[in-house]
């Protein structure tokens, strides 16, 4: 296996005015701060753990924060709703993890009219909406999703043949991360792959289950499958398991959920990249606290992945416990 990075806190630390999100006037106590977390969606274990991660760090710092999300991860105007609800309730500063980025236009500009800062956590925050909301430099939290793909695609380089017969599942079209894992395991795997298919399957299981039987169904001699996603890659994987064909086609998936571990140990995915969200949560609450009391923060961190293989699984399992309800 090639060899994987270590969590990387690279802090780019600037002061809040010169990044247009400190408030004027007095700094507020810690137990006056409100805090809305819009989250994308809170049906996914990658998200909650999120989301705690947020939460553990609030109550460190004494801060209140309320946290949101709709249904699916494709949520956008659900999302929207909750984002423009906490501005309508007057909070102290916002942590989004986008569902789209497209729809959240209006309610950026809203945050910036009210003085409201903003934080970005996990997935990007499209940077040509930003400017147009007036809000070019939102700070941004989360892992290189290209890296951490090549991570994988280096992975199956080094264990199977050239001109293997690959599928890959792609997240919601137009997110950077989507963007950003297909390509990267693209980059990483080189001539080790032949894309023979590629559909999206918007992070979900079930959707990764119909997506898989269709590919499957084109491509009989389909040899592996990359999951943008955890989830993608467990409904993958149970059109594989009714096709009969769990011995001949491999999953690489993306996230570490505890299932995808139980299926790395099982030898039913061969690998997983970790992500480390509650990581996002925690830098998230922590930055945006010391934006909205005027004090310098980290306007950019990289959070870091590693690849998961049987060698380390239990490693992450046990790291994972600490942040998982």
């Amino acid at each position: 296996m090639k060899k994987s990075s270590s969590i990387a806190i690279a802090f780019a630390v600037v002061l809040g005015l010169g990044a247009g999100l400190a408030q004027a006037g007095a700094p507020k106590r810690n137990s006056d701060i409100r805090i809305g977390f819009a989250g994308m969606t809170l049906n996914n274990e990658f998200h909650i753990t999120l989301a705690n991660g947020a939460k553990a760090k609030a109550r460190e710092l004494g801060v209140n924060i309320d946290v949101q999300a709709g249904d699916q991860h494709a949520s956008a105007a659900a999302q929207l709703v909750i984002i423009e609800n906490f501005l309508s309730n007057a909070v102290d500063g916002l942590i989004i993890v986008p569902s789209a980025s497209e729809g959240l236009e209006t309610a950026l500009r809203k945050s910036k009219e009210q003085g409201v800062p903003v934080v970005n956590a996990d997935t990007l925050i499209n940077r040509d909406v930003a400017a147009s909301a007036g809000l070019p430099n939102i700070p941004f939290y989360g892992t290189n999703n290209f890296e951490g793909a090549k991570l994988a695609g280096q992975f199956v380089a080094g264990k199977f043949p050239k001109g293997t017969k690959t599928a890959i599942l792609t997240g919601i079209e137009g997110h950077q991360n989507a963007a950003d894992r297909r390509n990267g395991f693209i980059e990483g795997a080189g001539d080790a792959i032949q894309v023979v298919a590629e559909q999206t399957a918007n992070w979900e299981v079930d959707q990764g289950y119909t997506a898989a039987q269709n590919i499957i169904s084109a491509n009989p001699d389909l040899e592996l499958v990359f999951a943008s996603n955890d989830n993608m890659g467990i409904g993958a994987l149970r059109a594989i398991q009714e096709a009969g064909l769990k011995d001949r086609i491999g999953i690489v998936g993306f996230d570490a959920v505890s299932e995808a571990l139980n299926l790395v140990e099982s030898g039913e995915f061969l690998c997983t990249v970790a992500q480390f969200p509650s990581k996002m949560g925690e830098i998230a609450v922590e930055n945006l606290v010391k934006a909205i009391k005027g004090e310098p923060y980290a306007d950019y961190v990289d959070t870091g992945c590693r690849v998961i293989t049987k060698d380390n699984v239990q490693e992450h399992k046990d790291y994972l416990s600490q942040y998982v309800d």
